[in-house]
């Protein structure tokens, strides 16, 4: 499948080209833009990718497709002959992408960004506090998301925070979502959830000090 994959991103960003631009692309060229679009540094890389190979896209239960713009920028810079007409990249993802987007086997698992999946999990956590008889929705909250990445997983924390006024003395503080990383830079396991709980004064200024929150 890596094969397949990548060639039809490649053969749909060549289209995707020539038929909204009028620009031909190079099918060496288009096989080291989709390399970069699924995080690599080039095609070579991809190809030699032995622990997060991109042709287990098909076993991911999470598909980001939020490419990295300087990689990617960088890649458009380094390929020679390319045409200067080209549109920025953030545009030649539509055509990368398109296949995956298309493929029915991959629907309700494709996420813009990892921002987007972290927040679908708050929205889970605020239906279970309604389960709970807490309606989240009448609550002034407030959710933040910080995200890291390595090669072999994305950590995002997100942290909650009930305002000073608040009647309720209850701090849903933060969840650690874990994404386990499996074909290239695109393609994650399912969610690994750590949530915290926290209970305390919602005035005390040292609250988050206290409990090494931040």
């Amino acid at each position: 499948m890596k094969l397949e994959i990548t060639k039809a991103c490649a053969d749909s960003l060549r289209a995707f080209t020539q038929n909204n631009y009028c620009i031909p692309l190079k099918s060496s060229h288009a096989h080291e833009l989709v390399a970069a679009y699924f995080g690599y540094a080039s095609r070579a890389s991809l190809i030699a990718d032995r622990q997060c190979p991109i042709d287990k896209l098909m076993d991911a239960e999470i598909i980001i497709l939020n490419p990295s713009p300087p990689l990617v920028n960088q890649r458009l810079k380094s390929l020679g002959n390319l045409s200067v007409e080209l549109p920025p990249s953030d545009v030649l993802a539509e055509g990368v992408y398109a296949p995956i987007v298309a493929d029915e086997q991959f629907s309700g698992k494709i996420w813009p960004g990892l921002h987007e999946a972290a927040m679908a999990l708050v929205e889970e956590r605020a239906k279970e506090f309604k389960m709970f008889g807490k309606n989240i929705g009448e609550m002034n909250w407030i959710s933040n998301v910080n995200i890291k990445t390595t090669e072999s997983h994305a950590l995002m924390t997100v942290i909650f925070d009930y305002p000073a006024n608040t009647t309720n003395a209850l701090r849903y503080s933060k969840v650690d979502i874990m994404l386990p990383r499996i074909a290239g830079g695109i393609g994650y396991s399912k969610l690994e959830a750590r949530p915290t709980f926290y209970y305390g004064h919602m005035t005390d200024p040292d609250f988050r000090l206290k409990h090494g929150i931040d």
